[in-house]
């Protein structure tokens, strides 16, 4: 069983939050979680529709990253800021998994973490993927992690905060965030 699988919602080559999601999985490993990343690229599923549901079945890639997400006890959602919300790949992505089953994030704690060139660190998309995660009754680690003026460094690396970076995967270890079996 892997501790802790670490989702970034974006595929986009030299993206800061897969940059961040790669801090933060590396921070974990640092502190002796079991930190896996999962590349959505590696999980194709099309755009949700029952049309394509009744046809064609849930596709491999969505049952594929529900059996990685069973096989965890934590799930670090680290999603982009698009116009003031969270990405629309998570949401299909989400989408998708509650097909498959629809209590596989339920069992699970999910803590959430955005990097954005503005300010706000991506406040925004935390904000309304809290919301949307405690809307399905989903246990939202309280922390989240989010990173304002985010730019990757010449070597492809996140410059974050150190004591921020502590401060979330610290609630990896926390007890009291592991989800009753």
């Amino acid at each position: 069983m892997t501790d802790t699988l670490v989702l970034p919602a974006s595929t986009r080559p030299g993206s800061i939050n897969t940059a961040l999601a790669d801090r933060i999985a590396t921070a974990a490993r640092d502190v002796g979680v079991d930190a896996e990343i999962v590349n959505l690229r590696d999980h194709p599923m099309p755009l949700y529709d029952a049309v394509v549901e009744e046809r064609g079945g849930i596709p491999l890639g969505a049952r594929r990253l529900a059996a990685s997400i069973a096989a965890a006890e934590r799930v670090v959602v680290v999603t982009p800021e698009y116009n003031g919300a969270f990405t629309p790949l998570l949401k299909n992505t989400v989408d998708w998994l509650t097909r498959v089953d629809t209590a596989i994030l339920a069992s699970r704690t999910i803590l959430l973490a955005s990097a954005s060139p503005g300010q706000g660190g991506g406040a925004n998309a935390v904000a309304l993927t809290r919301s949307w995660f405690e809307s399905m009754r989903l246990d939202v680690a309280p922390k989240a992690l989010t990173v304002g003026g985010a730019a990757l460094a010449d070597d492809g690396s996140l410059p974050v905060d150190a004591g921020a970076l502590s401060e979330f995967v610290g609630q990896l270890v926390d007890t009291e965030l592991r989800p009753c079996a």
